[in-house]
């Protein structure tokens, strides 16, 4: 199974959005179902999605799970492209609900799985060439990276 998000940008419209990506996503042999998760759509697939954009819509790897800080920590490595190497990289963290840690403890912590995979890579808070996005929702979490 392979996981993905779309930013749909405008909340109405993600599951009229949503539906449409399934069927075309079927049309091409992948079979594939989605969840709304606060404004993205958090899409599991049969196949890998050689294809970045389906109409129009830009999809990006990702993982949905717990919000345990040890948890998040082993899956940001797992959702950082390896093939993509970066000289910098930030930790972006937005949290939604009460947890036991601040946004800026779970920055510093899982800036650890980044550095653990690339040793000599540089924090740039400014203008980083990567970004490791994690959006703690309640009681999960949504990571996915973007490189600039």
């Amino acid at each position: 199974m392979h996981n993905y998000i779309i930013d749909g940008k405008s909340k109405s419209k993600l599951k009229h959005i949503g539906n449409k990506i399934i069927l075309e996503l079927q049309d091409k042999g992948n079979l594939s179902k989605y969840i709304i998760v606060q404004k993205y759509l958090y899409f599991t697939t049969k196949k890998e999605i050689v294809d970045e954009k389906i109409l129009g819509y830009k999809f990006k790897k990702a993982i949905l799970c717990e919000t345990k800080k040890d948890i998040i920590y082993s899956n940001v490595k797992n959702i950082i492209p390896i093939k993509k190497h970066a000289k910098s990289f930030a930790v972006k963290v937005e949290r939604k609900g009460e947890h036991k840690f601040t946004s800026t403890e779970l920055a510093r912590d899982t800036a650890g799985a980044v550095f653990e995979l690339f040793p000599k890579i540089c924090v740039d808070l400014k203008e980083p060439e990567l970004i490791i996005h994690i959006k703690v929702i309640n009681n999960r979490s949504l990571l996915f990276p973007e490189h600039k």
